[in-house]
Parts: structure tokens; sequence; C-alpha cells
């Protein structure tokens, strides 16, 4: 008998955000944006920089997560992040301003050793998450 709630688990080295049962939990992964339900085969995953929504009956959670992997077997989903935001909490002009930072330092480098770059890169991608999932959700 198929199974009608996924039990969710979401934990970040702060908090655990989630621990419940869930219809469903849209997530982007390093393969694409995926759609995990009740009884979803089994899965190991990395996080993308991005939106995620738990959808639990007609509430939507939306959450900018910005790396972590995940993990989907016997029913359950857990996620473990390195930090995520809730999209109501995002505070847009703070986001706007190290995006727009970060991008002028890489392009301003005329040097630049593979580790900065990909530190750079990976603090604007998560800017650039919470700005797409802060606009997105402010309506």
């Amino acid at each position: 008998m198929a199974n009608e709630r996924l039990q969710f688990k979401f934990v970040t080295p702060v908090e655990t955000l989630f621990d419940q049962e869930v219809d469903q939990v849209i997530v982007n992964t390093t393969a694409g944006e995926i759609t995990v339900l009740p009884d979803h085969s089994p899965l190991v995953s990395v996080l993308e920089a991005g939106e995620l929504i738990v959808k639990d009956g007609e509430k939507d959670f939306p959450l900018a997560v910005y790396s972590g992997t995940l993990e989907v077997s016997d029913n359950t989903l857990i996620i473990l992040a390195d930090a995520a935001e809730n999209a109501h909490d995002i505070d847009l002009d703070a986001a706007d301003k190290r995006a727009k930072e970060l991008a002028q330092e890489l392009e301003t480098q005329e040097e630049m050793d593979i580790t900065t770059y990909n530190t750079l890169m990976k603090q604007l991608q998560k800017e650039r998450a919470k700005l797409m999932v802060g606009r997105k959700w402010r309506k």
C-alpha cells in the first residue's frame, strides 16, 4: 500500500528546520530540480543553491538553500544543509548589495587562485539564491 505522506527531516548545523510528515518537497540538485513524493525511489544527491519548497496540505513553505546533501530512502527524505533561510525572512537589500560586491570583486581581480575563486562563486550563488527566492515569494 502506498504511503500518503513523506517523513521529512531538514537539518543545518544550527537547527532542525523540519522533522515532520509532509506531502512533497521540491528541491534543486546538481542534476536538476526534483520533486520528492511519498514512496520515492532511493536517492542520494547534492543540493544546488536555490529554492526548496515544502508542501504540506494547502501550505507552501519556501526556503532559500545554499548547499548540502539529500538522501531519500524508506519513505524518508533527509536534507543536511550548510544553511537555509525562510523566503519571508530574507533581507533583499542586503543580499542585492552583497551580490553586487561579490560580482565586482570577481570581475576586477586580475589574478586569483582557484580556492579564492570557488569561495567567491559559492558566496555569489548564495546571494543570488536569496534574491531569487525572496523576490519570488514576496508579493
